[in-house]
């Protein structure tokens, strides 16, 4: 963060007008410390495997076999594509055996794996160390290669570039694992390349008698130098036989030492726990559905050892995933970030389909109730002793801390669909655990005319999602003032002012305003979630993400600091406030709220304007004058090069927040520049003494 003299912002253009933001000390409502979550669709964009998730090699249990969007195999040109199937592509496919927009398997595929040097490399599906993965990598080199010269080039092998690159550094380690089964090696040798298949890393020879006629795990380390010109960030991994025979490998695994509980990967890590999130919410999304039984998500089948789940094919967004990060981590994830997980909860329906019949779905409430119990039960329930057995013998959450969301985007209203899908699963879970929050599914396009939440059945919130443009989310400040408080509390599950695509300060000002309606609105708006969070620029089908990575480096959306901000300064209580322009008239400032955090006073500014605005915050006479500091803390995000600033990978910083202190006056008041599109946090640090009158209570906030 920088700091910068406030005068400094008198570089913008005045409109000549003063607005007053006028702070009462009458507290309206609590806020929901859960305003600020966030939601990981596990699989999109590569997010995970190939971001997130710290595994770098790209198919690494030969399953993929060619099946949708891959890297490029090194020393062929062409890239496989496998874009998002769209679902008019969706309901006019479908293969024999397959989900509509699954395509079928290549068996002899095992890109994007490539020989090296002289030696025959095929698929083994008879060969396997785990029969729920069945498919093996078999290698021969002819008798010719030599034993003795570690060197030799004749050397036959593979290599697989990881997801676009594997960012191999100075001075850094890696934990090279994998199964084998030897037929006359003895010994491989591992290492990473540079983008030329020149050594850039120190190279490890593995002795593999002990797999002689069995299969085995080995594992090993890889590592560079502190002084390594050939480091790259375009690097990949060669594996190489040494002497003549045979070897099938499978679950070939590579993981940067410094891994993040030995899955994230850090850099990316670092930024979502930075967000502090109120929960999680997971898997999905669309990659919850997928298209059909063979490609929704099942969490029962991303149970064990990750090395013998089976995976599936993402048809929701058109690669294949080996399902390594399965419920077991996403809870791991929750827990590492200190956040509470909201799980969602399959109902029957997938992408461009119709429901399963309910008379068939029982299969699904009893799916949703032995989700909660692998959360929440104790050790001595099945699921509970699954989960102990996965290394977590005390529950992830409690009843009251876990969130089911059950569906995503359903649009289907009639009896039998949607709203009886939601029964089904809404009585099978509260029968056992009536404390829990679930979410419907809510308003995002179709009519929810028949909703369970309009016809009678419990609802504890439903899922509202908006993508608008820019303009159109920048009005969107008051969406809730008039909303019926008869309804549900909402959760608005998916945002983002990303029509037109428009990556900008000006995109991060409108939501903004649309987040700070949020907050304004508290009493009904009880949590919300951006989307999408992760995005592999190398793999994007959603073009609008609020963390942006390649192999070794990333950036964030101004969007994503903007909400760092206002998560920073999340308030406990909403305080009264009015905004004025000049004489009376309209603000020209967007939307502003004010409230407490602990003894601190908050208020949050959007400006989606294009002049300087003056801004006189009158704060409540209650303050005790011998707690009214001298200065408030200012803090900015805005740009001297306009609305249509933004980040990339080679200026990650191009906006970032500035701050400044500003005087207070002893009338109560202090003036505030606030520049042309900007978000402006202002912190009046210990002046809350009116929160804490004698025998007054601060609201409470329900969830």
């Amino acid at each position: 963060m920088h700091t910068l003299v406030l005068g400094v912002l008198a570089c913008w253009v005045s409109s000549g007008l003063g607005d007053i933001l006028t702070v009462s000390s009458d507290r309206k409502f609590a806020l929901s410390p859960l305003l600020h979550s966030i939601f990981f669709e596990t699989e999109i964009n590569f997010g995970s495997e190939g971001g997130l998730y710290a595994e770098l090699i790209c198919n690494r249990d030969f399953e993929t076999q060619g099946r949708g969007r891959l890297p490029p195999t090194p020393g062929v040109q062409a890239e496989q594509e496998g874009r998002r199937t769209s679902l008019g592509r969706i309901t006019g496919h479908r293969l024999s055996g397959l989900d509509p927009g699954e395509p079928p398997a290549n068996v002899a595929s095992f890109a994007p794996w490539a020989p090296l040097g002289d030696i025959t490399v095929s698929t083994d599906n008879t060969r396997h160390p785990f029969s729920t993965n069945p498919v093996s990598l078999r290698l021969t080199t002819p008798a010719v290669n030599s034993t003795t010269d570690a060197g030799d080039a004749t050397l036959g092998g593979v290599r697989n570039p990881g997801y676009w690159g594997i960012n191999v550094k100075p001075g850094a380690s890696w934990n090279f694992s994998f199964y084998v089964l030897a037929d006359g090696i003895k010994e491989v040798q591992v290492a990473l390349v540079d983008e030329s298949g020149e050594l850039a890393s120190l190279e490890s020879v593995i002795d593999v008698t002990s797999a002689q006629g069995s299969w085995v795990q080995l594992t090993a380390m890889i590592s560079t130098p502190t002084t390594c010109p050939l480091c790259t960030n375009n690097g990949m991994l060669e594996f190489r036989l040494r002497g003549s025979g045979t070897v099938n490998i499978d679950a070939v695994s590579l993981v940067p030492s410094d891994a993040v509980g030995g899955l994230w990967r850090k850099d990316i890590f670092d930024k979502v726990s930075a967000l502090r999130p109120g929960f999680i919410r997971m898997p999905g999304g669309n990659y919850l559905e997928g298209t059909g039984q063979r490609t929704r998500w099942n969490w029962k089948k991303t149970l064990g050892q990750r090395e013998a789940r089976p995976g599936h094919y993402n048809t929701a967004w058109g690669y294949w995933v080996t399902d390594a990060v399965g419920i077991h981590e996403l809870l791991l994830l929750c827990e590492a970030v200190n956040a509470a997980p909201q799980l969602s909860a399959y109902t029957g329906y997938s992408m461009g389909q119709k429901y399963v019949p309910l008379n068939e779905s029982g299969i699904f409430a009893q799916d949703a109730v032995d989700l909660v119990e692998y959360v929440v039960g104790d050790s001595e329930t099945p699921y509970g002793r699954r989960r102990a057995a996965a290394g977590h013998p005390t529950p992830f959450a409690s009843d009251t801390t876990l969130r089911l969301e059950v569906g995503n985007e359903e649009r289907a209203m009639n009896p039998d669909d949607y709203p009886g899908h939601y029964r089904l699963i809404t009585q099978a879970v509260w029968s056992q655990h009536p404390n829990l929050t679930v979410v419907a599914s809510g308003r995002w396009g179709p009519p929810i005319e028949g909703s369970p939440c309009l016809t009678g059945q419990r609802c504890d919130a439903w899922d509202d999602h908006y993508y608008r443009t820019p303009d159109v989310m920048a009005g969107m400040g008051h969406e809730y003032d008039s909303y019926n408080r008869s309804l549900p509390t909402v959760f608005v599950g998916e945002f983002a002012a990303n029509v037109g695509h428009n990556k900008t300060l000006r995109a991060a000002v409108a939501e903004a305003v649309f987040m700070l309606g949020f907050e304004a609105n508290g009493d009904v708006v009880k949590s919300a979630s951006f989307a999408p969070m992760l995005n592999n620029v190398n793999g994007t089908q959603w073009d609008y993400d609020l963390i942006n990575f390649c192999s070794d480096r990333l950036y964030t959306l101004p969007s994503y600091t903007m909400q760092l901000m206002l998560r920073e300064a999340a308030g406990d209580v909403l305080l009264a406030s009015s905004l004025k322009g000049s004489a009376g008239g309209a603000s020209t400032i967007t939307m502003a709220t004010a409230s407490t955090q602990g003894n601190d006073i908050i208020i949050k500014l959007a400006a989606y304007i294009d002049t300087l605005t003056n801004l006189t915050i009158q704060l409540p006479a209650a303050i005790a004058a011998a707690q009214l500091p001298q200065t408030a803390i200012i803090q900015q995000l805005t740009s001297e090069f306009g609305p249509d600033a933004t980040n990339t990978l080679d200026r990650p910083n191009a906006v970032t927040p500035t701050s400044a202190a500003v005087n207070i006056s002893r009338d109560y008041s202090l003036v505030v520049q606030v520049p042309p599109w900007s978000v402006t946090i202002v912190r009046i640090v210990g002046a809350v003494t009116f929160a804490h009158e004698e025998g007054s209570s601060a609201p409470t906030s329900q969830q």
